[in-house]
């Protein structure tokens, strides 16, 4: 898909692609407020605008293989990702931060 932002710009180069090689979209049609929806991490994926006066909530899970290390960033995203969520750790180090603990059991 390439090393695309999450954007206004990503979303049309996105919807192209989706057009232009037919493939199926399928939508939630039953969402209530507190229902979740579950994909797996590359499913290209989005959600209509927020029309609302409120902060949409998300949650995300995201779990990598025992031993994973953390790669070079390939985008100023990645790298600010590297920064938030792995607590700047230097490429080559093990994944296992505040925000990323190495679950055992």
């Amino acid at each position: 898909m390439g090393n695309l932002a999450i954007s206004d710009d990503s979303e049309a180069v996105l919807s192209r692609l989706v057009a232009e090689k037919g493939y199926p979209v399928t939508r939630a049609t039953h969402m209530q407020a507190g229902d979740a929806t579950f994909h797996a991490g590359w499913t290209l994926h989005a959600a209509p605008g927020n029309l609302s006066d409120r902060m949409r909530e998300v949650m995300t899970v995201i779990y990598v293989a025992d031993g994973a290390r953390v790669i070079e960033p390939k985008n100023e995203h990645q790298e600010a990702d590297r920064q938030r969520w792995l607590s700047a750790w230097p490429v080559g180090a093990l994944i296992d931060s505040a925000l990323n603990p190495l679950l055992n059991g």
